[in-house]
């Protein structure tokens, strides 16, 4: 996996480092830097999980987080906790992952599958850290591999909160919406 590093705000990239990735179709990186200012990378298919804390020149040996995942997306909340969003193989759907220790141990309800987000979609999604460190998570309906997918594509968002212990998840009601009115009350 190439890490590619820009200093014009994206106008140009150039080639930091490449991590040296197993070799069983591993892929879809997904990356974030921790509060201890180390960059955690973890990819597709065994959510394999590197370190580097030399702003990606170098990096650890992988560590398998026991995760048969794709599309994986790391986002570190306020609390420190760190989340993989993720598409799962093992039970299907749209699932998280929770580290409270910069992606060393992970937690999730059930061994090798993660907390349930969504288990109707696919899987694939973006989230996103929001001012009162609740995160907002966008997501396809469908792979879109049949035909008939493609006539019923949809993008859906939820909000979500993740448990400081990073032991949980909970589904909130979107900001501004009725439902979020009327438990601010």
């Amino acid at each position: 996996i190439g890490v590619y590093r820009s200093s014009d705000r994206g106008e140009t990239f150039e080639l930091a480092a490449t991590v040296p990735t197993r070799p069983n179709g591993d892929g879809e990186p997904g990356i974030a830097r921790l509060p201890d200012g180390r960059l955690v990378l973890i990819v597709r298919r065994n959510g394999d999980v590197y370190w580097s804390d030399d702003d990606g020149q170098t990096w650890t040996e992988p560590r398998s987080t026991g995760v048969d995942m794709y599309d994986p997306h790391l986002v570190v909340l306020p609390n420190g906790v760190l989340a993989c969003f993720h598409g799962s193989y093992g039970a299907g759907g749209l699932r998280v992952i929770l580290s409270p220790d910069g992606g060393s141990t992970w937690h999730g309800p059930k061994e090798r599958i993660g907390y349930a987000v969504d288990p109707s979609v696919y899987g694939y999604s973006h989230p996103l850290v929001l001012p009162d460190g609740t995160i907002y998570l966008t997501y396809l309906h469908t792979g879109g591999h049949l035909p008939e997918d493609a006539r019923t594509e949809a993008i859906w968002g939820l909000r979500l909160d993740i448990k400081d212990k990073a032991d949980g998840i909970e589904i909130l009601p979107a900001l501004g919406s009725a439902a979020a009115a009327s438990q601010s009350r």
